[in-house]
């Protein structure tokens, strides 16, 4: 069983820290039955994207599943160096520098995220934006003067991060559609990089893994031998199970909007924003979102924490997507949010 909580900003570094692997996952491994020779359960915790990620897979043998291991860590590794924020030399730093608007030439991955962030946008009613950049930078810097924003500053930065701020441009192009827009992965690229790490154990024939990255973008293959799926406790306010659900070849991204605070005028802000608004979210709320892709649900759940639970015509456009959100003690969420069983044992 896993319990979900806040995560960190990306920073650089590879660390792998075992004796974490107790920390995020003992009370999940004491309720496994013992697994015989052909499932070998090997796990794995290691630093990146400037927070944990922790993979379980089930395979043969343990250098087998080690083999394994390390192929999805390798994915992530590579992700980080190429859409981290704090790397200077990344293709998306390097974009960022960029102060001009005719296309740019960026990696595939980079125009593979901008492209389903751009959709996701649309899907969000612009809740969830991947050129939020300015906008946190502008907070940051209102932060140490102890200072609220301006109206002119706002109004200047809404333009910023508006869905049009950015054009994909076949076939690896992405253009500005001012000089000062920049891009931030932080918010999706856990997401972009659970899927990527999916893709590539089921490319090898895996049927049981399962990835906890941050405690708050989470994916799951099959399930353990001789169980239904992967048991996790989803936590949207400290202290507090809000859901036990089992997982099986889904995803789940969590997220709260009250992580790492920062003060102005004696006022808490979260480090998440509307970029409607061009400003912090002022409420306490906690939001998940179950379904196939993680990609996806780090944008629908941006929108649950900003915006609270979706009006119809939203949840439509999120297909399978299920959802909970919690603002103080009010807790709503989709009727099929908790469909998966979870074992009677463990009710």
């Amino acid at each position: 069983m896993f319990a979900l909580g806040s995560t960190l900003r990306w920073t650089l570094g590879i660390l792998v820290v075992p004796a974490l692997v107790c920390a995020l996952g003992c009370e999940y491994v004491a309720k496994r039955s013992p697994w015989s020779s052909a499932d070998v359960r090997v796990s794995q915790v290691r630093y990146t994207m400037g927070t944990l990620m922790d993979i379980t897979v089930y395979a043969s043998s343990e250098p087998e599943g080690l083999r394994l291991i390390d192929g999805a860590f390798a994915i992530a590794e590579r992700l980080n160096r190429e859409l981290s924020t704090w790397i200077p030399d990344s293709p998306v730093s390097v974009f960022n520098r960029q102060r001009i608007t005719t296309p740019l030439d960026v990696s595939a991955d980079m125009h593979a995220l901008v492209s389903a962030s751009l959709r996701l946008s649309n899907d969000t009613d612009s809740a969830f934006s991947i050129a939020v950049r300015p906008l946190v930078d502008m907070w940051e810097r209102a932060a140490k003067r102890g200072t609220l924003p301006s109206d002119k500053d706002i109004s200047r930065v809404r333009k910023l991060v508006s869905p049009d701020a950015l054009e994909v441009v076949a076939p690896d192009g992405v253009r500005k559609r001012f000089p000062d827009v920049m891009i931030e992965t932080g918010g999706i690229g856990k997401g972009y990089a659970v899927d990527e790490a999916l893709k590539f154990l089921r490319a090898q024939g895996v049927s049981a893994a399962f990835i906890n990255f941050g405690r708050s973008s989470l994916g799951a293959i099959g399930a353990p031998p001789g169980e239904d799926g992967w048991v996790v406790d989803v936590a949207l306010v400290e202290g507090k199970s809000d859901a036990r659900i089992s997982l099986r070849d889904e995803t789940l991204s969590v997220s709260r909007a009250r992580g790492n605070p920062f003060v102005v005028h004696g006022r808490s802000y979260a480090h998440i924003f509307d970029p409607e608004t061009a400003r912090p979210v002022s409420i306490s709320r906690g939001a998940a979102v179950r379904g196939g892709s993680a990609t996806e649900g780090e944008a629908y759940v941006k929108f649950l924490v900003i915006r609270g639970a979706p009006s119809v015509n939203i949840a439509k456009r999120w297909g399978g997507a299920r959802w909970m959100v919690r603002e103080g003690e009010l807790l709503e969420a989709s009727p099929d949010f908790k469909m998966s069983r979870v074992p009677a044992a463990l009710e």
